[in-house]
């Protein structure tokens, strides 16, 4: 049998940004069983990962959102101890989970604790860099998350956004920003696309039969993101070889 990284190479030129021939038009679920998640091109860089000698401690859970700070730190090269959220030594001062420790350093919000990871190890050195970034991090939280995932007032998931008929603002606007370019940044991927593309990527594993082809630009770029070597060292080759196969069903 192929190895995922093999099956995963083979979905590389679906994935390739294809110009536009035309200005982009607006255009009973199933659950993706839970074994799909796993246990635990370059990206920009231009920090040392060399500086976590003192040791990056994360305290998270496959089946939270803290998958996508593994994949982060994956990306970078800069090792880190995972830790459970029962954890008595978890800093979270309100006993949650994503939680990161970085020598004295204690942080928590997963996109926080990108920005800080990036601000520390990946190339963030100016306020231009760390705008440019930071923008698309706290617009995945703030305004792409209530949209891919509707929750009722206990905080539980019921539906994805990108169901409904009419195309959500954010995904009619974020579909005409990847057609023109390879990643939210630019040519290089970078935490911005963590933040962005770790969201778009749960829908398919919450819901099954939700599709993306409506939005050909926001898919490829979600192959292009989920074939990252990084990507299945955070959240497993299974799911990665899954979700690719997936993808490409929209876009071909």
């Amino acid at each position: 049998m192929a190895s995922s990284a093999a099956l995963l190479g083979g979905h590389l030129a679906t994935f390739a940004r294809r110009p536009p021939r035309r200005p982009p038009r607006r255009r009973s679920r199933r659950i993706a069983p839970a074994a799909f998640f796993g246990l635990g091109g370059k990206a920009a860089r231009g920090g040392d990962a060399s500086n976590a000698t003192s040791g990056v401690t994360l305290w998270g859970s496959p089946g939270s959102r803290s998958p996508l700070v593994d994949w982060y730190l994956h990306e970078l090269d800069v090792p880190f101890d995972a830790k459970s959220p029962g954890d008595p030594n978890n800093p979270h001062p309100f006993g949650q989970i994503p939680a990161l420790r970085d020598g004295d350093v204690e942080v928590f919000e997963s996109g926080a604790i990108l920005m800080y990871i990036a601000d520390c190890y990946g190339g963030l050195d100016t306020p231009a860099k760390r705008a440019d970034a930071n923008k698309w991090v706290v617009w995945a939280n703030a305004s792409l998350d209530p949209v891919l995932f509707i929750e009722n007032e206990r905080g539980q998931v019921l539906d994805s956004g990108a169901r409904r008929a009419e195309s959500p603002k954010a995904l009619t606007r974020l579909e005409s920003v990847l057609s023109q370019r390879e990643f939210l940044s630019g040519d290089a991927f970078g935490v911005a696309d963590v933040a962005v593309a770790s969201y778009l990527l749960f829908v398919p594993i919450f819901f099954a039969d939700v599709s993306f082809a409506r939005w050909p630009n926001t898919a490829r770029y979600m192959g292009r993101c989920v074939v990252r070597p990084a990507y299945s060292k955070a959240f497993g080759g299974r799911t990665a070889a899954y979700l690719a196969e997936r993808i490409e069903s929209w876009v071909t």
